[in-house]
C-alpha cells in the first residue's frame, strides 16, 4: 500500500497554492516569463495568469514583471513567491519522510516543533 496526500497552502482560510501553483512558480523562475512557464507546463497563458491573480489576492505579490523591450520582458518571483515554493517543498518533503517511516528522525518526542528559516531554507526547530 502507498500513502497519498494532497498538500496546499492557505492564508486567512484562502487557498494560496497547491502542487500546480508551486509548479507554476517554479516554471516562471526557470523560464523567466509567464508565457514560457505556461508552454513548459502545457497550460494556457490565460489559466496561468488567472492562477497567479488568485494567488496574489490571497497572499500578496508573488511575481514581478518587467515590460518587454529590446531583449524582451522578464518575470521573476518576489520574496513571497520564493517563500511559497520553499514552504510547500519543505512540508511536502516532511510528509514524504513521514510516509516512508522516517518519523523518528523527523519529529521530536517531547516539546513543540516548528518550521523556521535558516540560511534561506526551512528547518525544524524544537521548542521546549
Amino acid at each position: 500500500m502507498d500513502i497519498k496526500f494532497r498538500l496546499w497552502i492557505e492564508k486567512d482560510e484562502k487557498h494560496v497554492a497547491g502542487k500546480g501553483g508551486v509548479a507554476i512558480l517554479k516554471a516562471i523562475s526557470e523560464e523567466g516569463s509567464i508565457l514560457g512557464a505556461s508552454k513548459k507546463l502545457g497550460m494556457s497563458y490565460r489559466y496561468v495568469w488567472g492562477y497567479l491573480r488568485k494567488m496574489e489576492e490571497a497572499a500578496g505579490k508573488v511575481v514581478e514583471s518587467e515590460k518587454g523591450g529590446r531583449g524582451g520582458g522578464k518575470t521573476v518571483l518576489t520574496e513571497k513567491g520564493e517563500e511559497i515554493v520553499k514552504l510547500y517543498e519543505f512540508y511536502e518533503n516532511l510528509v514524504q519522510k513521514l510516509g516512508n517511516g522516517e518519523f523518528e528522525r523527523v519529529m521530536v518526542r517531547n516539546g513543540k516543533v516548528i518550521p523556521e528559516v535558516k540560511d534561506g531554507e526551512y528547518v525544524l526547530i524544537r521548542l521546549d
